[in-house]
């Protein structure tokens, strides 16, 4: 698909920042979430016996650091000059050093969690706080710049989707501050966690999906520009909510009633994106379901069920409803969202840089569609399906995480494979230009 067929406006695509920058982050993510299944497959039951479980923890931050975070950092260094025509001072450097340390802060973090051990916290604290505030720093310092026009609803999106990472490490620190000192610090650990994982997945996932989904979407999967009542002041109003429900959150009397007001409105908000991104998916201009799609139907889905049991009151309490919550939010909303936008990210980025050695080599590049063929792309998502769904039976039947983490630990390999063969396609052309 060439630049041109994007519904919304050109982009500037001389901006583009090396290719080895934003591909060291997505060829990485998937590996760490095969990790995170790998891990929760040879655990097993034990892992899935609540949600405040060191094995649950040491999976939950595989995923959701080692996966998403690595690949929503790796997208906004690549998407910031493209999209918005803002530069990341020294770009190359910044994703080099920030990379490192998120890899490994993020194992440091897991074996913490795992061996319940200090100075693994200690080491896991250091390493990702330096990379993310770096990170942090870098697009803060970006973002003084002027962008392009027509990218507000992105920029804006992104820079709240900042803030609550802000946020997200602030409250990570201080949880795992509790960890790395044990008995110097006296914290309200079930609220604190409860709001870190909060900002993390709604502010700071959810956030940088939407204002990723307003430019991915419509360029990527040919539907209709987002509604305006979704690209205007939506996500102010969502960071607004968040900011709301956090400080609500253990008050009792009239204040329990205004939390649970802002938790209605919040996932209604939600609802509300994951419904009208179903309907573009649903009158796109080509009605066969693509991989893409696939990943981002179910990703829409997940989100919408997601909320329902967000929300939804428990006749007794029980540990399945959070491990499904979290299930439907990471496994099936953020990761078919992240699978389905690097299928069509990374093969487009790989054939645009192939334009660039075209002459000097004087082969020619493949076809879009030829970089990674669709039927590899399909059984991926079959197998992700299959694992996703026996997972989530898994919280209400531990007999089936087993198998369900074992088909999800193949689909991450399957999909690290297939974006594996499309940066293949770039490596060959390189000798040919010297």
């Amino acid at each position: 698909m060439k630049p041109l067929d994007a519904p919304q406006r050109a982009l500037s695509f001389g901006d583009n920042p090396p290719l080895s920058l934003p591909m060291r982050f997505f060829l990485s993510a998937p590996l760490f979430a095969a990790l995170a299944a790998a891990f929760l497959a040879w655990q097993g039951e034990p892992a899935l016996l609540s949600r405040w479980s060191p094995l649950t923890l040491a999976v939950t931050h595989l995923m959701v650091l080692g996966c998403l975070s690595m690949t929503m950092i790796g997208a906004l260094l690549q998407m910031l000059p493209v999209v918005a025509g803002i530069q990341v001072p020294r770009a190359t450097q910044v994703g080099a050093v920030v990379h490192a340390c998120l890899c490994t802060g993020t194992l440091a973090l897991a074996c913490a969690f795992w061996q319940e051990s200090p100075p693994l916290f200690r080491l896991a604290m250091a390493l990702l706080l330096a990379g993310l505030t770096l990170f942090v720093g870098a697009c803060t310092v970006a973002m003084w710049q002027y962008h392009l026009p027509g990218s507000g609803a992105v920029v804006a999106g992104i820079r709240l989707a900042l803030a609550a990472l802000v946020l997200t490490m602030i409250l990570g620190g201080m949880l795992a501050s509790v960890f790395a000192w044990p008995g110097m610090l006296h914290l309200p650990l079930q609220r604190i966690t409860n709001l870190h994982a909060m900002w993390g997945m709604l502010g700071w996932v959810g956030l940088l999906m939407i204002g990723v989904a307003f430019q991915v979407v419509p360029m990527f999967m040919l539907t209709e520009p987002y509604p305006k009542y979704l690209t205007g002041s939506y996500s102010t109003w969502m960071f607004i909510l968040l900011g709301a429900a956090s400080l609500s959150s253990g008050w009792s009397g009239p204040g329990a009633a205004l939390h649970l007001a802002c938790l209605v409105l919040l996932a209604a908000g939600y609802a509300l994106f994951g419904g009208a991104t179903l309907q573009l998916l649903i009158r796109r201009k080509r009605p066969r379901a693509d991989p893409t799609t696939l990943h981002w139907r179910t990703a829409m889905a997940c989100l919408l069920a997601s909320l329902g049991l967000w929300l939804w009151p428990e006749a007794a309490p029980s540990n399945a409803a959070p491990l499904a919550l979290g299930v439907l939010l990471i496994g099936g909303f953020a990761f078919s969202a992240v699978s389905g936008m690097l299928y069509k990210i990374v093969p487009f980025l790989t054939w645009y840089h192939l334009q660039d050695l075209r002459i000097a080599s004087g082969r020619k590049p493949p076809t879009i569609n030829q970089i990674i063929p669709e039927r590899h792309a399909q059984w991926q998502y079959g197998t992700h399906a299959a694992g996703l769904l026996l997972l989530l039976g898994a919280c209400y039947q531990p007999a089936l995480v087993r198998p369900g983490a074992a088909l999800m630990c193949a689909a991450c390999l399957g999909l690290c494979f297939n974006l594996g063969r499309a940066v293949s396609h770039h490596l060959l052309f390189v000798p040919a230009q010297s």
